[in-house]
């Protein structure tokens, strides 16, 4: 697999879970990005965090200030993406019997 292949894969790819700390563990809110990709405000989501005027900024914990970690990071799958999938199985269903019935 070419190596720019692989490096679009990654950056499509988004990853959702709880920020957390590392020092007191406290779970400051959520995160939504693509993988590998630093935790700042632009994809951070709390009910306690006002977000900083620059989106760029990393976040922090809410409670003690300390450095956070993406806990229960997991997969975000769309549904644009599930329904396009679902779509494409479809169609190569058709395909298939279409083949059979002529053979």
């Amino acid at each position: 697999m070419p190596v720019a292949y692989s490096r679009r894969r990654l950056a499509a790819m988004l990853v959702k879970g709880d920020v957390k700390c590392l020092h007191c563990g406290y779970i400051s809110g959520q995160w939504v990005g693509p993988s590998g990709a630093p935790l700042t405000f632009s994809g951070f989501t709390s009910e306690r965090h006002a977000p900083p005027a620059d989106p760029a900024a990393p976040i922090r914990c809410a409670r003690c200030d300390g450095p956070v970690l993406l806990d229960d990071a997991g997969l975000v799958i769309s549904s644009h993406r599930l329904r396009r999938i679902r779509r494409l199985r479809e169609q190569i269903a058709a395909l298939e019997a279409r083949r059979n019935r002529a053979a």
